[in-house]
């Protein structure tokens, strides 16, 4: 099931986070997405298992944050959640973009299934747990259903 976030999901969400992120949001980061944002979450037999941060401006869509719990992946659930929660956007948007660290090559697969696509390279902008830095890769996905709305 794939709901709006609430605030009884912002423990789980945050503990999901620290899972699998070295430099995670803390769960005040939580509590506010929840009010500014699109924030939802994906449950499995009652519990939460992911999360997808959305940020709708004007007429496009950023992906701040997604993480699916590391003993739930594999199972096609952050496909599940990212196309939900984007069907679920009310602003329509016509491009939505992220950014995704270069080395997580199991997200950059996800996007690309759901029709994302390298279009920049951030150097050097997320921080490790190593004290160096990697790149970013910046991706869109157009959405081409509001595009023929514009020329109609």
């Amino acid at each position: 099931m794939i709901r709006l976030m609430q605030q009884s999901d912002v423990q789980a969400v945050t503990q999901i986070e620290k899972s699998v992120q070295t430099h995670p949001w803390n769960q005040q980061q939580f509590v506010d997405a929840t009010a500014q944002y699109q924030s939802t979450v994906i449950e499995k037999n009652g519990c939460v298992v992911g999360f997808c941060i959305l940020q709708p401006v004007l007429d496009e869509a950023n992906l701040l944050l997604m993480a699916v719990d590391p003993n739930q992946q594999g199972q096609g659930l952050g496909y599940e959640l990212l196309t939900a929660s984007l069907n679920l956007l009310k602003n329509n948007p016509i491009q939505i973009f992220l950014e995704v660290r270069e080395s997580n090559t199991a997200a950059i697969k996800l996007y690309e299934k759901a029709d994302f696509h390298q279009i920049d390279l951030r150097k050097n902008y997320y921080p490790k747990a190593d004290g160096t830095r990697e790149h970013a890769i910046i991706m869109v996905k157009s959405c081409s259903d509001d595009f023929a709305q514009l020329f109609k």
